[in-house]
């Protein structure tokens, strides 16, 4: 899930809604206002009117299909608004002749395209939107009678922008939500990356403190003692190891090494299925065998954690020549990975994010509510 996958998500459920409300409006406003046209307005303004008024609104249902729906609901916002007012200006410019009746077309439907500021830009301009199409609307209605009751519209108009507001304040108030919400997603994805990197410092800062700075007391302490000089090619050895974690920090560790690290990761009480197929001797790498084992690790504590009290966990181990797979998976409670919340983050998160810090690996994580949830992790030898 991207950074603004849930404000995506629901700037197309909003939008939907508003488009489905500007078709439902059309069946119910066209016959009126083709009637309330009839001899006070241009013939042609009917169709220029609908294309105005109705055309952005039907366009919102786009936002569903668009590679970036932030940007198209945008668009499409600002033009819903722009349209009413046009068609409420043309409506003006067209008259040819006095009405007998206030054309009221236009008010009930006004203040959908604040709905569609409201999901895009800050509230106060939704508002003013509001405002300013509700007044367009009644414009309309008394620009051609000169008996109708100004005030009477002018209160209309009040209404409508009262009735409105509410939906406003809450397209604005759940768009802001999603907003939140993805803002912590990225959050807790940092502060998952920093735990992984202060991981790999805290190794560091422990080689130090245990072999370089106990060498450097030594050398300090008594220069000539001969334990100095082993100290100190131990302590290069294991800082050579570290330096080359990322390729194949120190020698290659063999299938067996790989598998008891895997296998320590996962605990005694969880069934473990290993299958190793070999034809060659070169051994993997530490990093990655270090980087799948706390993958491992992550993937079972979550298992216990979420699955549920009831809920079987197996572990399968795949080994052969260039590829490594382990398989976690539980017959548990599941879950939706698009609609994750903030504490499944850890599986998605720390578990992937261990497997992309070796060249090789990856992750994936696939499961249904009531369906239980099966984490793949793989490492394929560059």
């Amino acid at each position: 899930m991207s950074a603004s996958a849930e404000h995506d998500r629901i700037l197309v459920v909003i939008s939907t809604i508003n488009a489905v409300a500007y078709i439902v409006y059309a069946f119910v406003t066209l016959p009126v206002m083709v009637a309330e046209a009839d001899g006070v307005v241009a013939g042609w303004y009917p169709d220029v009117g609908t294309a105005l008024a109705f055309g952005p609104g039907l366009a919102l249902f786009s936002v569903r299909w668009a590679a970036d729906p932030q940007r198209r609901a945008l668009l499409v916002g600002i033009l819903c608004p722009l349209g009413a007012v046009a068609g409420a200006a043309v409506w003006a410019a067209a008259g040819v002749a006095d009405a007998a009746e206030p054309a009221v077309w236009m008010l009930d439907f006004a203040g959908l395209p604040a709905v569609a500021v409201a999901a895009v830009r800050p509230m106060r301009e939704a508002f003013a939107v509001l405002v300013v199409c509700k007044s367009s609307a009644a414009y309309v209605a008394v620009v051609h009678c000169p008996g109708a009751d100004v005030g009477a519209m002018a209160g209309e108009a009040v209404f409508g922008i009262l009735f409105t507001s509410l939906f406003v304040y809450m397209t604005a108030m759940v768009v802001r939500a999603g907003a939140s919400l993805d803002e912590s997603r990225s959050a807790t994805a940092d502060l998952v990356a920093a735990s992984v990197r202060n991981a790999e410092l805290a190794r560091f800062d422990g080689l130090i403190h245990d072999h370089v700075i106990s060498t450097l007391v030594a050398a300090v302490a008594d220069p000539g003692d001969p334990r100095v000089v082993d100290l100190a090619s131990s302590a290069l050895t294991r800082l050579d190891a570290l330096a080359d974690a990322d390729d194949a920090d120190g020698e290659q560790i063999s299938d067996v090494e790989l598998v008891a690290r895997v296998r320590t990761a996962i605990g005694p009480t969880v069934e473990t299925v290993v299958r190793t197929d070999l034809n060659d001797a070169r051994g993997f790498p530490p990093s990655m065998a270090r980087a799948a084992s706390e993958a491992v690790g992550e993937a079972v504590r979550n298992a216990r954690l979420h699955a549920g009290g009831d809920a079987d966990v197996v572990v399968a181990i795949d080994v052969s020549d260039d590829q490594v797979s382990v398989v976690v998976a539980d017959d548990g409670v599941g879950f939706d990975p698009d609609a994750v919340a903030n504490d499944r983050l850890g599986l998605r998160l720390s578990v992937g994010q261990r497997m992309r810090s070796v060249d090789g690996g990856r992750s994936r994580v696939r499961s249904s509510s009531g369906e239980g949830t099966t984490v793949e992790i793989e490492w394929t030898r560059p």
